[in-house]
Formats: C-alpha cells, sequence, structure tokens
C-alpha cells in the first residue's frame, strides 16, 4: 500500500465549501478562484478517492451523494486538524512559550546552567528549558532532533554548525601549595613532567594531545575521570596538573584541599565557547531566546572569571 495520498488539501476544501454552499459558481466566489479551478479540483478528487461526491444538476447547482455525505464530515474534521496543525506551527515558530530541548557539555554546566537559567526565568517567563548534560552524545542528541542547541566548545562541535560566543584561553590547574609556577607563568613543557588530570572524554582528550603537539611537547602521561570536581580534588591533591578553559569562583575543593589557576607561557590557541545546532537549522524563537540569555550569562561569567 503507497504512502501517497493523491490528492491535497486545497482539493478538500473546495468540495468542503461546494458541498455547503450547494453551489460551485458560489464556492469559487468564496475561494477566491476561478469556477472552472474549483469544478476541475472536486472532479479530480473525485477520480482520486474513486467515488463520486457531488450530483451536478443543471442550473441547480449540486448535491451531494450518499458517498459525498460520508465523506464530508471525514473531509470537514480532516481539514480541522489541518488548522490545528498549523496553529501549533505557528505557535513553536513564533513566541518564546513553551519547552526547549538544550544539550549542555557536562563540564560547561556547573559554570553556566544556574545562571541561564534564573536569567531565562526573568526574560521568558513562559520558556520552560529541558536541559541535557552529556559527555560524548550532545551530536546525536541534535541529529535526533532531541536538542534544538548544545552549549559546548568548538573542538567538540563535530559536524554541527558552531556559533562562537567566547573566546577562552586555557590555564594550568595546581594544588595551592605547588611550588610551580608561582613567580608567573608556566610553560607545557615544564606541566608535561607530571601527569594530566582531565575528563575521560576521548574528543576531550584528542584535543590536548593536539594542544601538546602544536607546541611541539610530548602528551604527559594522563590520568581520567568522569568527573569535574573529582579532577579538582586529583590536582588539589598533588596527583597531576589539569587544563581548564573555565575558571571556578572558588579555590577549595569538595575534600577541603585548595587549588590555584596559573597561566600558560607561550603561543597556545584559545579555543571558544558557544553553541552547536544542526547546519540547516532554523532557529525556532525559543531557540534565539535561549541565544540571547547565553550570550548574556557568558559576558557576565566572563566578567566574574576575568576577577578571580
Amino acid at each position: 500500500m503507497s504512502d501517497r495520498l493523491g490528492f491535497s488539501l486545497t482539493q478538500l476544501r473546495y468540495f468542503v465549501v461546494s458541498a455547503e454552499l450547494g453551489n460551485i459558481s458560489e464556492a469559487a466566489e468564496r475561494l477566491c478562484a476561478s469556477q472552472s479551478t474549483v469544478s476541475s479540483a472536486v472532479m479530480k478528487l473525485e477520480r482520486q478517492l474513486g467515488v463520486q461526491l457531488l450530483l451536478r444538476h443543471h442550473a441547480r447547482g449540486v448535491t451531494l451523494t450518499p458517498s459525498g455525505r460520508h465523506l464530508l464530515r471525514e473531509a470537514r474534521a480532516l481539514l480541522g486538524q489541518a488548522r490545528n496543525l498549523k496553529a501549533q506551527g505557528d505557535a513553536l515558530a513564533g513566541h518564546t512559550a513553551g519547552r526547549l530541548d538544550v544539550g549542555f557539555f557536562f563540564s560547561i554546566a556547573p559554570f553556566l546552567l544556574p545562571l541561564v537559567r534564573r536569567m531565562t526565568e526573568e526574560r521568558y517567563t513562559a520558556l520552560r528549558l529541558n536541559v541535557h548534560e552529556s559527555s560524548e552524545r550532545l551530536l546525536e542528541l541534535l541529529q535526533d532532533g532531541r536538542c534544538e542547541l548544545a552549549v559546548t566548545y568548538d573542538f567538540l562541535s563535530g559536524g554541527a554548525r558552531f556559533h562562537p560566543l567566547a573566546e577562552l584561553s586555557v590555564h594550568a590547574l595546581l594544588a595551592d601549595g605547588d611550588p610551580m609556577g608561582m613567580t608567573g607563568s608556566i610553560g607545557l613543557d615544564e606541566l608535561a613532567a607530571r601527569p594530566l588530570v582531565t575528563l575521560d572524554v576521548p574528543a576531550v582528550l584528542r584535543h590536548f594531545e593536539t594542544v601538546f603537539a602544536t607546541a611541539g611537547v610530548p602528551m604527559p602521561q594522563v590520568i581520567t575521570t568522569t568527573s569535574l570536581e573529582t579532577m579538582r580534588g586529583l590536582v588539589a591533591a598533588g596527583c597531576g596538573f589539569a587544563l581548564m578553559y573555565q575558571r571556578a569562583a572558588h579555590a577549595r575543593t569538595l575534600d577541603g584541599g585548595r587549588v590555584r589557576s596559573v597561566e600558560i607561557a607561550g603561543e597556545v590557541p584559545p579555543s571558544a565557547l558557544g553553541v552547536a545546532m544542526m547546519p540547516d537549522l532554523h532557529l525556532s524563537s525559543r531557540g534565539r531566546a535561549f541565544l540571547d540569555v547565553l550570550g548574556s550569562a557568558v559576558s557576565v561569567s566572563g566578567e566574574v572569571n576575568a576577577i578571580v
């Protein structure tokens, strides 16, 4: 059985109006179409459905056949559903009310999501964010249509279109009492003598491999963890160093240790924080509203990070 219907909503509308008015000429006037266009559309509909819908009476208009009377109810219902679908589409495209599914790379969420939620509630009271935090599935969420946008770094955006919001320099995270870097910035070659504590995300590891390779420095030994806070705790305990693009507002870790940030010496290319989306996607008004809020939150967060 073919999925192709063979007839259009326009044909159904011409049939319904002709049946309701009992006259094709009057129907054509109501529909702002020619009489021949309406008449041809209804006859074509009859052929496509395989039943006669109207009886034509010379100079006396048209009346419904028994089949036409039955299908009139179905046609009205289908046209009503089409109007509802159009109204819902207009609402989704033109209003900021309702649910918006967004993805967040899980190590970015703690720094931005609380502020983004608060600002969204203040600016767009009817917009409901449904957030999907993930380490590696953001592109899949975008491709499957489960998320309209994903907040991530440029080096994690894969084949998605990327809209940058801020350029971030990488810095080293060391234990607070570590003498290394006490007098200023530190080179990647000095850091590479110690283990790199980083997130257990292949794309992140590949990115840092590129960072070291670009600097002409061998990749250090790696200690991985799935938790941002565990990573900070391991650094505070002297297990190694970390490389980060975000800066926490406090130095204390959950177990009571302390870390500190040290600038990286030399030419290390920055990375961008922004939003990934599918290449051919036209953002809904909800998506544009979220992008507006996110841009403001990144700006505020950047001002805070410049202080700590």
